[in-house]
């Protein structure tokens, strides 16, 4: 318990909100997706695999994946691989180090990655940040999300929700 609380202080404290963010992709992501009052219940969220997921994780969850657009949801990372029409990819992990066995190279702006519990795994996490092919990196405590946008310029967020 002790542990959460340390961790979540720590992300207060660096977090932003949507002031301050000089990428419009982003910027847009957290105003137009992530602090959207109408919470549109998706119907992904019936998914055996979201079951344990905190009413704060779904409620994020959902946002995220209305604000996308997902149609459907990968959870196992070999099946996770091109996707080559205008559509979002999403992959939910539970288990970072389960993404060592992504190709990176493969993907593009229409892939994301959306990981469960990274400040239990900060090591892992960091490693991901530090990839070249993840451009786009937001934290947003209760889960962390990976873009692979070629056409922005590398950078880590820290988004209050």
């Amino acid at each position: 318990m002790f542990f959460k609380t340390y961790s979540y202080l720590k992300f207060l404290l660096k977090s932003q909100n949507q002031h301050g963010l000089h990428s419009p992709f982003v910027y847009d992501f957290v105003t137009k997706g992530l602090y959207q009052q109408k919470i549109k219940i998706n119907d992904l969220l019936e998914l055996k695999e979201l079951k344990n997921l905190s009413k704060k994780q779904m409620i994020l969850f959902s946002k995220i994946a209305t604000y996308f657009e997902i149609k459907n949801i990968d959870f196992d990372v070999n099946s996770f691989s091109e996707n080559k029409n205008k559509f979002y990819k999403l992959l939910f992990s539970k288990d970072i180090s389960s993404l060592k066995n992504i190709n990176f190279k493969n993907l593009n702006s229409h892939h994301i990655i959306i990981v469960d519990q990274i400040h239990q795994h900060k090591k892992e996490w960091q490693r991901t940040i530090d990839l070249q092919e993840a451009t786009v990196t937001i934290d947003l405590f209760y889960f962390g999300l990976i873009f692979f946008r070629k056409e922005q310029v590398k950078e880590h967020f820290i988004i209050r929700t």
